[in-house]
């Protein structure tokens, strides 16, 4: 009994990485709304702090195709007048124009430019958008679950948690003796359930 061992020269090992990579398809994410949470806090009396969740939004993920997710995307869109903070009387007034002007700014939207790992961390750095003015930010995030390879999970985690001063993107509300009691530090808590899409279902 023999085996034949054939040498592969590495011009010919770069040609069939290469053809294999180009068969790649990036796995594509969707959220499922009943594992997700988007929520918002914000100090008040410089001693407590006031809770809310927006309820809907939409939120795309592309991995990309590389497997260090260089290439990988993320396009997340909160809709402002879905604000829920359990007391209808606030919900109104937090959509009305003293405060978030929801008809005005009907959005708020993230779209991702770049994604690295930084220091053993996860980083997303993009533009972020509210009440009408765009900053880029870098969101630091987790998740659980696989991506990359041949066979990325069908559903994974997603972890995000940051904050901003809402003065820096026109939300001073200078003219609203409500407002008097708020911080101005905003903390955003967010927890998504990403679902892949079926290949035939994608989008290019």
């Amino acid at each position: 009994m023999f085996s034949l061992r054939v040498p592969i020269r590495p011009a010919a090992a770069f040609l069939w990485a290469a053809m294999a990579a180009s068969t790649l398809v990036a796995a594509q994410y969707e959220i499922s709304p009943e594992g997700s949470n988007v929520q918002f806090s914000v100090p008040v009396f410089g001693v407590s702090k006031v809770t809310g969740k927006f309820m809907r939004y939409d939120v795309k993920i592309d991995a990309g195709k590389k497997p260090d997710l260089s290439q990988a995307k993320v396009v997340a869109v909160i809709e402002m007048a879905s604000v829920d903070t359990g007391s209808d009387a606030w919900d109104g007034k937090l959509r009305a124009a003293a405060w978030f002007d929801a008809q005005k700014y009907p959005e708020i939207k993230f779209e991702s430019r770049r994604v690295r790992k930084s220091a053993g961390k996860w980083e997303a750095i993009g533009p972020l958008t509210i009440h009408g003015v765009t900053k880029e930010i870098t969101l630091p995030f987790s998740f659980e679950g696989r991506f990359a390879g041949p066979r990325p999970d069908e559903r994974i985690g997603i972890h995000a948690t940051f904050s901003f001063d809402r003065r820096e993107f026109g939300m001073a509300w200078t003219n609203n003796p409500e407002a008097k009691v708020a911080g101005n530090k905003v903390t955003v808590s967010i927890d998504l359930l990403a679902t892949r899409v079926p290949t035939a279902s994608r989008k290019p």
